[in-house]
């Protein structure tokens, strides 16, 4: 037979100043979810660098109760550095202690941050709607055939990580001329182009830098040729990997030219400097 119902609003929800029953509900289910049991973190592996050294940033969400998901995720700019993404698909779920609690871990962001400048840097504060699903008594029929007399409800929890501050030293004075900002460990392997040539033919001057650093800011050296020398512009080559390590791989430089009088000519080598962090000093490589 057909059913009418009446839906009135409860004395709570009319009283002045009760803020509505919809307000309170949310304040009850609230009530069930702890100031830690969800968490946004970063953590750093290094403070204290020079302009140009890497700093990873992993960001983690930590939860004691189910997660439904994540939502309005905004990360910070990371305001004087340059960001090299890394790849986090690998990464599941993990047990982990944190301020004497047991929470369930997971890397949800991992960065390299070269800083550009030298000075006080901030990595601002990441913010996160995480929503999380807890358990309320259920209004319905506590028998257990209707669901045990509990419910699931979406709770949403707007978290943000700490802000960090990183001191960036410069690099210290007296760096080479050969040195345009390379900072890490490198190698530098050079074809040399024939020492016979006929007049007017073409050669390639080759130089190869590898190792690991701030790669992609590695520009071609600088190589002289006779002034009777036509010279074209470099071509660029690299294969360049991103992980927890830092950058790595090589860059790769191709002079092209044209030896255009016949004699006899000195080449000077090519010189490539860097700065390593490790031995906090330059190191300049020969041809």
């Amino acid at each position: 037979q057909p059913l009418t119902i009446e839906v009135i609003a409860d004395e709570a929800s009319v009283r002045p100043g009760a803020g509505g029953g919809e307000k309170q509900a949310g304040e009850a289910r609230s009530a069930k979810l702890g100031a830690d049991d969800l968490l946004v973190r970063v953590a750093v592996n290094r403070n204290n660098v020079f302009k140009g050294q890497p700093i990873r940033a992993t960001f983690k969400i930590y939860t004691r109760v189910q997660l439904g998901g994540l939502d309005n995720v905004k990360y910070p700019a990371f305001n004087g550095f340059w960001v090299q993404d890394l790849d986090v698909q690998g990464y599941g779920w993990q047990r982990e202690t944190l301020n004497g609690k047991v929470y369930d871990a997971k890397i949800i962001r991992e960065v390299l941050l070269y800083p550009q400048q030298a000075g006080t840097l901030v990595i601002e504060p990441a913010e996160i709607t995480a929503v999380a699903q807890v358990i309320i008594q259920s209004r319905r029929s506590l028998d257990p055939f209707f669901g045990g007399g509990h419910d699931f409800v979406n709770v949403p929890r707007k978290v943000q990580s700490p802000r960090i501050n990183v001191t960036v030293k410069p690099l210290p004075a007296g760096a080479p001329a050969s040195f345009s900002g390379a900072v890490g460990s490198f190698t530098m392997d050079a074809v040399l182009p024939p020492d016979r040539l006929a007049a007017n033919s073409a050669a390639t001057y080759t130089v190869k830098i590898s190792g690991t650093g701030n790669l992609t800011f590695v520009q071609a050296p600088k190589l002289t040729l006779p002034a009777s020398f036509e010279q074209y512009n470099v071509k660029t080559t690299e294969s360049i990997n991103a992980s927890a390590a830092g950058i790595s791989g090589y860059r790769q430089f191709e002079y092209p030219f044209i030896a255009r009088a016949e004699g006899t000519y000195d080449v000077e080598p090519v010189e490539f400097s860097y700065f390593d962090p490790a031995r906090m000093q330059y190191m300049t490589l020969r041809s």
